[in-house]
């Protein structure tokens, strides 16, 4: 006998067996209503019934009483603050510090029951789901560091250009930029329309494509090679853009499973898969500086093209075998999230949602500012960073630094941006700092620090004063930490979490284009720019991204993405002002949404309390079947459609 509950009806009897959680459509007062629940097999000493349940031929039935109406509970953010936070701030802070304590103390059980234990879980629940990222942080930061190599190596196609066209040239610096960029959109778009796994084993294979591509280019003649690289460079961006909107969606869903873990800590999981970037950065130098000592005379120059041309095409070759094994497991052990699929079934989409994309224009427009904006800004300055390296180095050890040098350089910088990763996921969903705090943060102290460079450069630079020069040295590594320590990660969960399931994976890829536009630009830009004027054009842009955040940016820290998509479901059927409940709550609205779109108005805990008890209190038909519409729900309530019923 199955027995099926709603989540609000209590702790199962200790001999009933769950066997999965989902939504019920059944059938109101002849309106169609959305109950989530599970479904339990009942064991050798069955329950009493209660409430509603599926008789031994599959039909509905009243099997009981329903049981006492949903009790009052307080919204974590609508505790009382008091002065500078007061009570809030106070329970808030002392949740966290037990949270803490509890997965310190777990992550020592484990330790001890197996060493390498904890070592496993962190690659599946935060490696696996980045490695795309980790070949993009390989392979696309990669072409910076080749081009060190090739302008020593190659001098006459890269330095002289007396055999390669300096426009081809200069286009490998941003071509797969380009390619990103489209990436970005189009597999953002096949995200929501064809689903997550599908989209990713598409993107890995253009990947696989690009990868060996990059590894076999050559040609009878240095600028043929160029153009054959460049092009290699642009394929593997396109497929490798697809990897910026899919990691994150996914990574943000598969949060979701688990309703208590999303709610606590959605940000770190997101960022942390996003961390497998600044792992990419860091593995390829230390393959390029290992590859370079065992090729070319321990790493020294002069550097000839065969051992240079030994070094790129390894650097790139070994990573075919992973995307052969990251391909082989997301086609027989990567599992489909069901939650796109059931909403998409609930509403009853074939294809492509068109009609949530129009909607996401008008009610979620704004955020699309907000997002797209602040990883314009963000892109811009950190792209900056990578193009002030040389003159950064250059200062340091001059001009004619070896190739190895130049690497270090880069080797230290990259660690130090590392460390801004992991700093930022282990602050983002603590509720007294949020995601919104942390990115605002992060641009102000790039903007100073840059503005501080501009205005000092002269004396900053000057060889004299040796103490000057490492002045500017800590000003560049601190910068990066600052960068990675806020917007470059934030920008990556924030594009994902602000909006729905059903065209989440499109609005990530539109803000992420939108970063990327920031990228090329800066790019290209900044080559026709002396050093100076490159520090003053970089920090006011830092300077944008902070209040283009203030104002823009909705900070859903603390919120259970269920309510996003319960108020969503209000929006689809044409009555969003009847949404009464924490997603419209002013903590999760961004100013703009506040102080001109008044959606703080529509917050109203006791009307959305009423709205949850009316749907316990509804009758079903029993004649209609049941069938699957979504899943999950909020602090043990279950959702509530315009009507007043169950989502």
């Amino acid at each position: 006998m199955y027995i099926y509950r709603s989540m609000a009806d209590g702790i199962p009897h200790e001999h009933e067996e769950a066997l999965d959680e989902n939504m019920r459509v059944i059938e109101v007062e002849g309106k169609p209503t959305a109950v989530l629940g599970i479904r339990y097999k009942a064991a050798t000493d069955p329950p009493p019934p209660i409430g509603i349940g599926r008789t031994p031929s599959g039909k509905l039935a009243d099997t009981g009483p329903q049981p006492d109406e949903l009790q009052q509970q307080e919204y974590w953010a609508d505790r009382p603050s008091g002065i500078c936070g007061g009570t809030r701030l106070t329970s808030t802070f002392r949740e966290e510090l037990m949270e803490n304590k509890q997965e310190i103390s777990s992550v020592w059980n484990m330790f001890k029951n197996d060493p390498l234990a904890p070592a496993a879980a962190y690659w599946r629940s935060y490696g696996m789901p980045g490695i795309g990222l980790f070949l993009e942080g390989y392979v696309i930061f990669s072409i910076s560091n080749n081009s060190t190599l090739f302008k020593q190596a190659y001098p006459k196609c890269w330095s002289k250009f007396t055999t390669c066209n300096v426009t081809w040239t200069q286009a490998t610096t941003y071509v797969q930029l380009i390619g990103i960029l489209i990436g970005q959109l189009m597999f953002g778009v096949m995200g929501d329309w064809i689903g997550r796994k599908a989209t990713m084993l598409i993107d890995m294979s253009v990947i696989l494509i690009g990868v060996i591509l990059l590894t076999v280019s050559r040609a009878a003649t240095d600028y043929n090679w160029v153009v054959f690289y460049a092009w290699a460079q642009f394929i593997f961006g396109v497929g490798i853009g697809g990897e910026y909107p899919m990691t994150s969606t996914r990574a943000t869903e598969e949060s979701e499973e688990n309703r208590q873990y999303a709610q606590r800590h959605r940000g770190r999981k997101v960022m942390l898969a996003y961390t497998m970037q600044g792992w990419g950065q860091f593995i390829n130098l230390s393959v390029l500086l290992l590859l370079l000592n065992i090729f070319n005379h321990h790493g020294h120059a002069p550097y000839h093209r065969g051992p240079a041309g030994a070094t790129w095409r390894v650097s790139f070759g070994i990573l075919i075998p992973v995307v052969l094994y990251v391909l082989y497991h997301r086609i027989y052990v990567l599992k489909e999230l069901k939650l796109l699929s059931s909403v998409k079934k609930r509403d009853n989409v074939q294809g492509y949602d068109w009609k949530s994309f129009r909607l996401l224009i008008t009610y979620f427009g704004h955020r699309l500012i907000g997002t797209g904006g602040i990883w314009f800004c963000n892109d811009w300055y950190f792209y900056g960073n990578g193009v002030f390296r040389s003159t950064f180095v250059g200062l340091l050890v001059g001009s004619n630094a070896s190739v190895q040098v130049n690497w270090l350089y880069s080797y230290i910088n990259t660690g130090v941006q590392l460390v801004g990763y992991y700093c930022a996921a282990m602050c983002v969903d603590y509720r007294w700092i949020g995601r919104r705090r942390l990115t605002v943060f992060s641009f102000i102290m790039v903007a100073a620090i840059f503005a501080s460079c501009a205005g000092a450069y002269p004396h900053l630079i000057d060889k004299k004063h040796r103490k000057n020069l490492h002045v500017f040295q800590f000003l560049y590594y601190i910068s990066s930490f600052f960068g990675l320590f806020g917007s470059h990660t934030t920008s990556f969960l924030l594009s994902a979490e602000m909006y729905p399931a059903q065209i989440r994976s499109t609005a990530h890829g539109i803000s992420a284009a939108t970063g990327k536009v920031g990228s090329i630009c800066v790019v290209v830009w900044l080559n026709y720019l002396g050093n100076r004027n490159k520090f003053w054009i970089t920090w006011p842009v830092a300077l944008l991204g902070a209040v283009v955040c203030w104002v823009f940016v909705a900070d859903l820290t603390g919120l259970d993405l269920a309510e996003q998509e319960r108020r969503w479901f209000f929006i689809r059927n044409g009555s969003a002002k009847d949404y009464h409940g924490p997603a419209v709550h002013w903590r999760h609205l961004s100013r703009f949404e506040r102080h001109v779109l008044r959606l703080h108005r529509q917050y109203d805990p006791v009307a959305d309390l009423q709205q949850r008890r009316e749907a316990r209190m509804a009758k079903p038909s029993y004649n209609t079947p049941l069938k699957p519409l979504t899943t999950g729900h909020t602090n043990g309530q279950s959702l509530t459609s315009p009507s007043g019923t169950d989502i």
